[in-house]
């Protein structure tokens, strides 16, 4: 073999070489790259999960407070709740406190302190006693209801299975979906068990804990508006703690499991520092991840 047909040879070798290194390089970008989509939809799809779950809870706390302000109990005073400013209360004529109806109607001319702004309607039903009587239940139902423009639909029954006046303990069940101005729906079905720890002076030390109330059934299972399929088990109880306000809309403590297709995160809510910031691990990999308030 002559000096410069080894030449080419080794010449032709060197770009083979380089070829194969430039397609293994580019293999592994693309590899990264489909890892990096893959984490940045299951991170979405779990920020998804918590703001519709924080958003459709919200509503136990205005249905709540609509009661309260209807027959408030006794033994301190309750402070105002500036979400009610913004709607139209209209009570029947035939409420008594063993049966009644109320009716929230929000025209969307109003922003509670927090900005926010609402439509539709929330319609309150009651039977079996006062909110806070053990035994009682009251229905929860949104028509056309909506906080910045997501649209929320669906019923929930809340039932006080409270044996002591303190903790107050009820359990939920109920079925929404919801839909985003872009045309995005999630759908949403919950059975948990809801405490308000309520102190005997000071509403700002009140927390509300939720838990399961089967272990054998998720605390919920939907669809987001990603279409992924998920479902969820508290493992910690979940406590959303009135000190933080509203600005904080998740829970800052508690941990759960959520399923999604079928990977599964643990999702932390912390130590009780107030900010919408969840720990999200899979594999045993951890990523912080803020939670908005509109599921984006």
């Amino acid at each position: 073999m002559t000096k410069s047909t080894k030449t080419r040879m080794k010449t032709i070798s060197n770009l083979f070489s380089l070829k194969s290194a430039s397609a293994l390089a580019t293999a592994l970008v693309l590899t990264l790259a489909s890892c990096n989509k893959t984490n940045e939809a299951s991170l979405s799809s779990l920020n998804n999960e918590t703001a519709i779950d924080s958003k459709v809870d919200e509503v136990n706390d205005i249905a709540s407070s609509a009661l309260n302000s209807n027959d408030a109990p006794t033994g301190r005073v309750e402070d105002r709740d500036d979400r009610l400013d913004c709607a139209t209360v209209f009570k029947d004529v035939g409420n008594t406190k063993e049966a009644g109806k109320i009716t929230l109607t929000f025209t969307g001319d109003c922003k509670d302190d927090d900005d926010d702004v609402r439509t539709g309607k929330i319609i309150i039903t009651w039977s079996g006693g006062r909110w806070f009587i053990p035994g009682s239940v009251h229905i929860i139902t949104l028509e056309n209801y909506t906080v910045n423009g997501v649209v929320m639909n669906g019923t929930r029954t809340v039932k006080n299975i409270s044996t002591t006046e303190s903790p107050l303990k009820w359990t939920i069940e109920g079925e929404h979906n919801s839909t985003w101005p872009d045309g995005t729906t999630a759908q949403r079905a919950v059975k948990r068990t809801r405490q308000w720890m309520r102190t005997s002076t000071n509403p700002l030390q009140d927390k509300w804990i939720i838990s399961q109330t089967d272990p054998a059934v998720p605390a919920a299972i939907g669809t987001n508006r990603n279409g992924k399929n998920y479902s969820v088990q508290i493992t910690t109880p979940l406590q959303y703690v009135r000190a933080c306000g509203r600005r904080v809309h998740i829970p800052v403590v508690g941990v759960k499991t959520v399923t999604v297709d079928t990977e599964v995160f643990t999702v932390d809510y912390g130590d009780g520092t107030c900010d919408n910031l969840i720990t999200v691990t899979k594999n045993g990999v951890s990523k912080t991840v803020k939670v908005n308030k509109d599921g984006n």
